[in-house]
């Protein structure tokens, strides 16, 4: 049996592969922040969501470039970014802080901006921020794809939750086994034989990598945020005068497509719905997801 500490070749393959397209960009409070810069035209910012990283967007990239200068970013705590375990704040308030720093810090004064599972999230709290004319760049538009943003319509798992307790992240730690982890991932979607396996797998050494897990439980309770602070990310989808698109994947497990229908409603927009697809449609249908999103940005 292969030691699940190492990083199969073409996993590795894959992961270098994308650290060379892209580069770390050090914010102002001394963390290093991978993000990659593709294309040319209107910018476009990407926002992944868990347990991934910016890769989550690359098999969308060729779809996108033609049109947009297209703009991702691994999140702190996930892909090749830092993961510090000290005093720090893996909050959704403040990582929407530091992908307006991040997204300013790369050239970008305006943008339409995407964000998916997690980053749905992020994204919106981008939006408050830009109301407030604290974001760092002016939101042309906002696209939200399958993420669990009105949780109390999820299908939370199990494991989604133990992991956002201590002994459930620790016991997860502790019998970690990526390639376990990643034949889970294959339930997400609608039909797994749509992605490389391999860009799958890369999901789960991706999260191990650089201490991933020992901050696990710290950027797992973004769930319990969505209800803390759901006055400030509801509301603001029908107050705001920015573009709102909604782009949703009708197989979809976990975020199910009623969070879609309930978010194009409150945004007052009309919902894109990519039949067929699961949690991750940028990964399980690129074309047809770049295409919704390029006409809902």
């Amino acid at each position: 049996m292969a030691d699940p500490r190492t990083v199969p070749d073409d996993v590795r393959s894959v992961q270098e592969a994308w650290r060379r397209r892209g580069r770390f960009v050090t914010l102002a409070e001394g963390h290093r922040i991978f993000a990659v810069q593709e294309g040319a035209g209107p910018d476009l910012v990407l926002v992944h969501g868990f347990p991934s990283s910016s890769h989550d967007f690359a098999a969308a990239l060729p779809y996108l470039t033609d049109r947009f200068r297209v703009t991702m970013f691994d999140q702190l705590g996930f892909g090749f970014s830092d993961k510090p375990a000290g005093d720090v704040s893996y909050s959704l308030l403040d990582q929407g802080r530091r992908a307006g720093e991040i997204v300013r810090a790369l050239g970008v004064e305006r943008a339409r901006v995407v964000g998916h599972d997690m980053g749905l999230t992020v994204a919106v709290e981008m939006l408050c921020r830009h109301e407030v004319g604290t974001l760092g760049f002016a939101m042309d538009a906002l696209v939200l794809t399958n993420g669990s943003h009105l949780v109390e319509l999820a299908h939370v798992t199990p494991l989604q939750h133990a992991i956002m307790t201590d002994d459930g992240a620790a016991d997860f730690a502790r019998d970690f086994d990526p390639e376990v982890f990643a034949r889970g991932l294959r339930l997400v979607w609608a039909d797994a034989s749509r992605t490389p396996a391999v860009d799958l797998r890369a999901i789960a050494y991706w999260l191990r990598l650089g201490g991933g897990l020992d901050i696990l439980v710290r950027i797992a309770r973004y769930n319990l945020e969505r209800t803390w602070y759901a006055e400030r990310w509801r509301p603001i989808l029908g107050q705001t005068a920015v573009p709102i698109g909604v782009v949703w994947g009708d197989r979809d497990p976990i975020a199910v497509i009623e969070i879609g229908r309930r978010l194009a409603a409150m945004s007052r927009t009309p919902l894109t719905v990519l039949e067929g697809v699961g949690h991750y449609p940028q990964m399980e249908a690129p074309s047809a997801w770049a295409e919704a999103v390029a006409a809902g940005a």
